[in-house]
């Protein structure tokens, strides 16, 4: 098993967790699409591989509001890039934009994300060799793909290899699926993000990074995620101090490995 961070696209993170042992980072699409080729070099020249990136877009592809010009020309520039920096996962959760409207029902929302994934993202995933791995996410934040079984119902109608799921260990908790529930979906998840999804609710924060007094187990959720053969799994929570939380969690998880 590797692990990452998520830290977007700052260059001095990705010098600070290559320092502290971690395999890879995890960026941001929407930043990356936006960077030019010197700041992508940047990256590249701290030595860390930028694997994964989340945050898939941030315009409109469900309901009237959608425009796939807009989003051709983005997703070019998100593939392009990506291909550039050498990564292998994108991570489709966006919730603003899959977001199922007032006045359309579940099913043809799904239907508006799946000719989406298969007509517009699918031709440039091949062309660059980059798989999509759809990101369940909890209700509070998305109507339309809740849990890992929601995931792997649109990337089977969807019908190609570079579409699978990831599985987000705070999502999953907080909609009481089992972590043992991911062995029924082995070939389906391709990456995952893990967390402290159980925080102190004095913190007012969903999701922290993980320590070892954590009442969590990280070991129920990576040990599961080996078993069905996912390679990468990021951290995705919000900061407190970004250095101790990050040295904290490898303490942990690097005994996972």
């Amino acid at each position: 098993m590797k692990f990452g961070v998520c830290i977007g696209t700052d260059i001095e993170k990705m010098k600070f967790i290559k320092a502290l042992g971690y395999d890879y980072a995890e960026g941001h699409c929407q930043e990356i699409a936006r960077k030019d080729k010197p700041y992508l070099d940047e990256m590249k020249k701290t030595g860390l591989p930028v694997i994964a990136a989340n945050c898939f877009i941030g315009l409109r592809i469900v309901g009237e509001e959608k425009n796939y010009s807009e989003i051709d020309a983005y997703l070019e520039k998100l593939f392009k890039n990506a291909s550039y920096l050498g990564l292998e996962y994108l991570v489709f959760g966006s919730s603003g934009a899959r977001r199922i409207p007032d006045g359309m029902t579940l099913e043809e929302g799904r239907a508006e994300i799946i000719d989406f994934l298969k007509n517009h993202v699918v031709p440039l995933a091949e062309k660059y060799n980059i798989i999509i791995a759809i990101e369940p996410l909890r209700p509070e934040e998305c109507n339309a793909i809740n849990t890992v079984a929601d995931g792997v119902e649109v990337a089977k109608a969807v019908g190609s290899p570079f579409v699978k799921v990831l599985a987000d260990v705070a999502h999953m908790y907080v909609q009481n699926e089992s972590m043992e529930s991911l062995l029924e979906y082995k070939g389906w998840i391709v990456h995952a993000h893990t967390s402290n999804p159980d925080p102190d609710p004095s913190l007012g924060r969903k999701r922290i990074y993980p320590v070892a007094a954590d009442k969590f187990s990280q070991a129920s959720f990576i040990n599961v995620l080996k078993e069905i053969g996912v390679e990468y799994c990021s951290i995705e929570a919000e900061v407190q101090d970004f250095e101790s939380d990050a040295k904290n969690a490898y303490e942990i998880l690097t005994e996972l490995k």
